[in-house]
């Protein structure tokens, strides 16, 4: 049985390579273009905005115009009124004046105008009061005609300014209503933008998690140590007889796990080494980790100083109590870092939660 697990295991990690690699060439590129798609939606979107808000500024500025007119036209209608008013009123004393005229030269029947004539002095006269009888008609007529034409021309200016201003006043309520049409179109555009600006982030934020995620499944796994002979010395320095010594195989869980803290986090503060301590726990807890301590902080490529013989120093010594409580606090519960499970040096340039000089993602 053992012997198929070995036969087949170099197949099935192959198989999962290829697979890492296929998801992180096919998914960044969808998440890419997906993000690239939303963001030109909504700058056509945000484009189309900008020019309904500009004809509707254009229209408002039309509608304020046409309002404007109509209140000179009703003013002007007004005055036109009064005219028409003043008008009437002097056609009517002129008719009235020329009547009492008529009436006086006519009282008495044509005989007595005929003997108004016939008392004339001489020819020179009669003549002069047959005409001077003449201009006056003449000159009532003349005027009553006159008064008329003024009415009726005043008239006339009244139905054509109440024209315009019914035209007008039609023109404002077409205005109007595209100007209704135009305000909700823009807000229904602004709702479109607003939820196309929300896709957008999350399709963001899902892009930035699955790159994270591809880059902590396909991270370099670190080559195993050499092995040394004995009697020589190791690349660091050391000798060999000592670092043989596995310090971690018989030490509790607990001052393995304050070790690692002090390796990574040690020249920190409290909340530093909680944020290291915090990651291990996480992973710990998370199904892609190993569920204990000891295969957390030994996983291969993840924690340098489990692998370089620093933690069996560090054990050798005598870990800090300091790092001691945090592992316990962090055992307990305590958490700054949220679901974290990687962190890097803030050198690195890596987004996420900067504490103690490591950043948190």
């Amino acid at each position: 049985m053992t012997s198929k697990k070995k036969k087949h295991f170099p197949h099935a990690l192959s198989m999962l390579l290829a697979l890492i690699v296929m998801i992180s060439l096919i998914f960044p590129a969808y998440a890419t273009d997906s993000v690239d798609s939303l963001e030109q939606s909504a700058s056509d979107l945000e484009n189309e905005l900008s020019d309904l808000n500009s004809d509707l500024d254009a229209l408002s500025a039309e509608i304020s115009s046409i309002s404007k007119q109509i209140q000179e036209i009703m003013a002007r209608t007004e005055e036109t009124k009064s005219r028409l008013a003043i008008a009437k009123g002097e056609e009517e004393v002129q008719y009235e004046a020329m009547k009492l005229r008529i009436k006086y030269m006519y009282e008495n029947g044509n005989q007595s105008l005929f003997e108004v004539l016939l008392s004339s002095a001489s020819i020179a006269d009669f003549l002069n009061r047959a005409e001077y009888f003449s201009m006056v008609n003449e000159y009532d007529r003349e005027a009553l005609k006159k008064l008329e034409q003024t009415r009726e021309a005043i008239a006339a200016q009244e139905a054509e300014l109440l024209q315009e201003q019914k035209d007008l006043t039609a023109l404002q309520k077409e205005l109007s209503a595209k100007e209704k049409a135009l305000t909700a179109q823009i807000s229904e555009t602004s709702d479109e933008l607003t939820s196309y600006k929300a896709k957008l982030e999350k399709a963001k934020e899902e892009a930035k998690k699955a790159e994270e995620a591809l880059k902590q499944k396909v991270e370099p796994v670190a080559p195993p140590k050499p092995v040394v002979p004995p009697g020589q010395e190791n690349s660091d320095g050391t000798d060999s007889a000592d670092s043989d010594k596995d310090y971690a195989a018989s030490a509790t869980e607990i001052e393995l796990f304050a070790a690692l803290i002090e390796c990574e986090a040690g020249s920190s503060d409290y909340e530093g080494m909680l944020a290291v301590a915090s990651v291990v726990v996480n992973r710990m807890k998370h199904r892609s980790y190993p569920d204990t301590l000891r295969g957390v902080i030994y996983q291969s490529g993840q924690f340098p100083p489990a692998h370089n013989g620093r933690v069996d120093k560090i054990l050798k010594r005598g870990v800090k109590n300091s790092c001691v409580t945090v592992a316990n606090d962090a055992l307990a519960g305590k958490n700054n870092i949220g679901d974290c499970l990687s962190f890097r040096s803030v050198e690195s340039g890596h987004t996420g939660i900067i504490i103690g000089g490591n950043v948190f993602f």
